[in-house]
């Protein structure tokens, strides 16, 4: 039997893990380290004197998960129901803390919800 000239060279795959690409895989993490920064930059802001309103951690942590999932969508890429969960729980939890009950802080709550999200990427492989 002949064999087709070329036949043993593997393609080369530009994919990054699971199928998606490198550009994609980064604005996954791009999106974990926001997330990250967030925390951190209330940490830092607590600790120079400044009181955020209670909304702020909520609200933020839902602007950047719907901005990323806005993103990966206009990209046509795939789209974790679990960042569009997220970001409508943390978009949620913004709106009780406006309208309904200003005075409740769900800093722990909104820290549960981004650890949930990073957790969920890191064992499935997508955000």
């Amino acid at each position: 039997m002949a064999r087709r000239k070329g036949s043993t060279r593997r393609r080369q795959s530009t994919s990054y893990s699971a199928g998606k690409s490198y550009g994609e895989a980064r604005i996954e993490r791009i999106t974990w380290v926001l997330l990250v920064l967030v925390i951190a930059l209330i940490q830092i802001l607590q600790q120079g004197g400044m009181s955020l309103p209670n909304f702020f951690v909520p609200f933020s942590g839902a602007v950047v998960l719907f901005a990323s999932g806005a993103y990966q969508y206009s990209r046509r890429w795939r789209v974790s129901p679990f960042t569009w969960l997220g970001g409508a729980l943390l978009a949620i939890l913004a709106l009780i803390n406006l309208y309904v009950s200003p005075a409740s802080n769900f800093l722990g709550l909104s820290l549960i919800v981004f650890a949930a999200i990073i957790i969920f990427g890191l064992i499935t492989g997508e955000t």
